[in-house]
């Protein structure tokens, strides 16, 4: 290569690396960019879930392995949330795992949290039939099908609701706030963990608040820290006060339209 070659070349490199630069950019900082990855983002995730579907023992084997460090965090943020319910509560702790799957981060924290009943709901009957070879046999780690729409338990008998990786999924966010909200006993929350890219904006947070007939600061969208990996995702927080009666919760759930208000049932029992 000739002396006057190697300009050139160098030339074209640094074009090159500013032209990536400038993609990446448009991809991270501008509208239609972030609307691209998103789509490409949603299609991967189809294409995933699609083949967990009719394969569950697919998406057991290899997918769900990938998210263990988020079940763990999930699991920590729990074990924190109920710290004053371990020490000072009474009766029995409830925990409810909505798109539980095949039941990983059910069986965590059942691990634990012995002292604590976990209830996995996930609506495909291959993912439950595979969660529940993780069942106990005195019913503190139990699986069933369902639907976060109309969740199998009465108003006011859940300690704290979590789920992973389920939210974009649910057809109407609304709906499925609304029967959660009902569902936590006063004073307790939900965290529902979702991957950033495919999940509710928090532009879009004060409308799905409405149709649940929540106030607006009763739904939050929380950034997660503690490296890369948890930058991925964010959670979701739902809380009911502490002196919230349930005639409260249900009439503003029957109010936003969409939320059934089952009759008492056992928790963790289909109604």
């Amino acid at each position: 290569m000739s002396a006057a070659d190697r300009p050139r070349r160098g030339t074209s490199r640094a074009r090159l690396l500013w032209l990536l630069v400038l993609a990446t950019a448009l991809l991270a900082f501008t509208p239609p960019g972030k609307r691209a990855v998103r789509r490409l983002a949603l299609l991967i995730d189809s294409r995933v879930e699609g083949a967990a579907e009719p394969n569950a023992r697919g998406y057991a084997r290899f997918i769900a392995p990938v998210f263990r460090r988020l079940y763990e965090r999930v699991t920590d943020d729990a074990a924190t949330e109920l710290a004053g319910r371990r020490t000072g509560g009474s009766g029995e702790i409830v925990i409810l795992d909505i798109g539980c799957g095949p039941g990983d981060l059910a069986a965590m924290l059942s691990e634990r949290l012995p002292e604590a009943r976990v209830a996995g709901l996930d609506l495909s009957p291959d993912m439950v039939e595979l969660a529940r070879r993780r069942a106990t046999g005195d019913g503190r780690l139990s699986f069933e099908v369902g639907d976060v729409a109309s969740l199998p338990f009465e108003s006011g008998s859940i300690d704290l609701v979590v789920s992973t990786l389920s939210l974009h999924h649910w057809p109407n966010a609304g709906a499925g706030f609304a029967e959660i909200a009902r569902g936590l006993r006063p004073g307790s929350a939900a965290l529902i963990y979702d991957l950033r890219l495919v999940t509710l904006g928090a532009e879009t947070l004060p409308d799905v608040a409405r149709q649940a007939g929540l106030p607006a600061s009763r739904l939050r969208r929380e950034r997660l820290r503690g490296g890369l990996l948890a930058n991925l995702f964010v959670r979701f927080r739902v809380e009911r006060p502490a002196g919230e009666p349930a005639a409260d919760v249900s009439s503003a759930a029957r109010a936003a339209g969409h939320a059934r208000i089952p009759a008492a049932v056992t928790p963790g029992e289909v109604a």
